[in-house]
C-alpha cells in the first residue's frame, strides 16, 4: 500500500562547512543541504511527499537561525501544504530578535514555533533554571502560540538543556498553554528510554502533546505505538519527520513502514495526523 506523506519537521537553510571539534565539516552534500524553498520542495517530491514542516537550520551562533526566518517566510506555501515553524529562543541575547519574529505574525504559512532548549548555554527547558527575563521571554512565546493557534515545537535530545527529564517541570507549570510538538522522541536510546513513559504520562494528565519519529532509534517508534495501542487512545499524537537533511528520508519512512501495525494506523502517522494538526484535514 502508498502512502500520502507528510513531513512534520526538516530543515531549511544551508549547514554548508561549519567548523566543529575543532575541525572544519561539511556533513551535507552541497547538492543536498536544503539551501532555499526551492531545495525544500525538490526534496519532498524526490521522496513523495505532499508536504511538510520546514524549520530553520541553526548553529551555535543564534542569530544564524534568526535570519534564516526571512527565507523561511519567503519559502512557505500554504496552498501546496509547505508550512514553516519560526525560530525563537528567550536567552538574553535573542530577546529582540524573539520580540522581532512574534510581530510577524500572523502569517498563513507559520504553523508553529520552534524552541531548542538544546541551544541554551547554561540554562534549560526546566522553569527552575530560568532567570526572570527568560521567564518572561517564554510566556510571552507561549502567549503567541495560544493567540495565533500556533505549535510550539521543542527539540528533545542528549543535551542537558533538552533531556527529557527537564520537560517534567515546564509540562507541570506550562502543560496547558499550548499545543507542542516534541520532536525526536528522545532522539537517542537513553533519552528514548526517558521520554516514551513521560509522553503517556503527558497524555494522560490532559497536555495537548504531539511527537515525531525522526532520528530517533528504529526500537522508538515502534514501543510508543505498541504503548499507546495497549492504552486505547494516542496514536492520533504521533506523526511521521525526517528532520532532513540530517535524516535520510528513506531510512526515516522505514521505521514506520515497517511497525507491525495495520496500514489504517500507518496512515495516520504518515500523514493523517500530521494534516489534521497542521492543515485542519479531518
Amino acid at each position: 500500500m502508498a502512502f500520502t506523506i507528510f513531513d512534520a519537521h526538516f530543515h531549511i537553510g544551508a549547514y554548508g562547512t561549519q567548523n566543529a571539534c575543532d575541525r572544519d565539516i561539511t556533513p551535507i552534500a552541497p547538492e543536498a543541504d536544503h539551501v532555499d524553498g526551492a531545495a525544500c520542495r525538490a526534496y519532498l517530491e524526490r521522496n513523495g511527499a505532499m508536504g511538510g514542516v520546514m524549520v530553520p537550520c541553526y548553529l551555535e551562533d543564534q542569530s544564524v537561525a534568526f535570519r534564516l526566518n526571512d527565507l523561511l517566510l519567503e519559502s512557505v506555501d500554504p496552498s501546496n501544504h509547505l508550512y514553516g515553524a519560526l525560530w525563537v529562543s528567550p536567552i538574553d541575547e535573542c530577546r529582540d530578535w524573539t520580540f522581532e519574529t512574534l510581530e510577524r505574525l500572523p502569517h498563513p504559512g507559520i504553523r508553529a514555533l520552534k524552541i531548542a532548549s538544546n541551544t541554551w548555554t547554561g540554562t534549560s527547558i526546566d522553569p527552575r533554571d530560568w532567570s526572570s527575563s527568560e521567564r518572561d521571554v517564554v510566556e510571552r512565546i507561549l502567549k503567541a502560540a495560544a493567540d495565533h493557534d500556533l505549535v510550539i515545537h521543542f527539540h528533545t535530545g542528549y543535551l542537558e538543556g533538552a533531556d527529557p527529564l527537564k520537560f517534567d517541570a515546564f509540562m507541570s507549570e506550562y502543560g496547558s498553554a499550548a499545543t507542542y510538538q516534541l520532536v525526536h522522541m528522545g532522539e537517542a536510546i537513553l533519552p528514548a528510554f526517558k521520554f516514551i513513559p513521560r509522553f503517556i504520562e503527558w497524555l494522560d494528565k490532559g497536555f495537548d502533546v504531539y511527537t515525531d519519529s525522526s532520528m530517533v532509534p528504529g526500537f522508538a517508534p515502534a514501543w510508543l505505538v505498541r504503548l499507546l495501542l495497549e492504552r486505547g487512545a494516542g496514536i492520533d499524537r504521533v506523526m511521521f519527520a525526517t528532520d532532513g537533511p540530517w535524516g535520510v528520508f528513506p531510512v526515516e519512512a522505514t521505521k514506520i513502514a515497517y511497525l507491525d501495525v495495520a496500514d489504517a494506523i500507518k496512515k495516520q502517522i504518515f500523514s493523517g495526523n500530521a494534516l489534521r494538526l497542521y492543515a485542519g484535514v479531518p
